[in-house]
């Protein structure tokens, strides 16, 4: 007799939280749901103070972390050969982090897997970085990557190379010029023109999630 199918491992359910929940809260949300393997992310202050957070972590456990890395960001802002870095990852015994700065000396703590950190998404944090640059008010730093989700349709049966996308509210045919070098394994990206003209890279990352490196409207769902 066959074994029954183990259902798939429902995601914790965060605890209590300590303070009212904002706008941040969603974008962080938001970031949680597109990295795998992440349990928490903090926004934090110049002084180390937390702004707001989401995930299945104790809120107290986010808190303190969030103040730890502010002061490793702090004292890597004082080195010749880091003082310009925009974000750190690392690996722990038990845990990953992913610290990325913001403007105005905040900045994202991301909490992880400890396998997790190094395979996040990067495109996804840069997204994450402009809709909080968006919410407080500040200027994205100069140089930083603009990536943003985008529904895409293939074409089978491979399901990789792109057929249509959603644009100004509607579907709109990709014409594909060429394909993109020196991606992560797994990860297949495209040079396209939509039927408007528009030209832009899009990139696909594993679970199937796009981005585009020019803005088109809201995906009409994320996770």
């Amino acid at each position: 007799m066959n074994e029954p199918r183990r259902s798939r491992r429902e995601r914790p359910v965060p605890p209590p939280r300590d303070q009212e929940a904002s706008t941040f809260t969603t974008i962080l949300e938001r970031l949680l749901a597109v990295i795998p393997g992440s349990r928490g992310a903090v926004l934090v202050d110049s002084d180390g103070e937390t702004v707001d957070y989401a995930g299945i972590l104790e809120p107290f456990d986010l808190k303190i972390a969030a103040a730890h890395w502010q002061i490793v960001i702090a004292e890597l802002r004082e080195l010749e050969h880091f003082g310009d870095s925009r974000q750190i990852t690392v690996r722990a015994r038990s845990r990953g982090y992913i610290v990325r700065r913001l403007p105005e000396g905040y900045g994202v703590v991301l909490v992880l897997h400890a396998r997790a950190a190094f395979a996040a998404s990067e495109r996804a944090m840069d997204e994450i970085e402009a809709d909080l640059c968006v919410e407080a008010g500040w200027d994205r730093p100069a140089g930083s990557a603009k990536w943003f989700r985008v529904d895409v349709e293939t074409l089978p049966p491979e399901h990789v190379r792109p057929h249509r996308m959603r644009a100004a509210g509607t579907w709109q045919t990709i014409e594909v010029l060429g394909t993109m070098v020196g991606l992560r394994p797994r990860e297949k990206g495209f040079r396209v023109r939509l039927a408007g003209g528009a030209e832009m890279s899009l990139v696909r990352e594993c679970r199937n999630r796009w981005f585009a490196d020019e803005h088109v409207d809201p995906v009409a769902s994320r996770g």
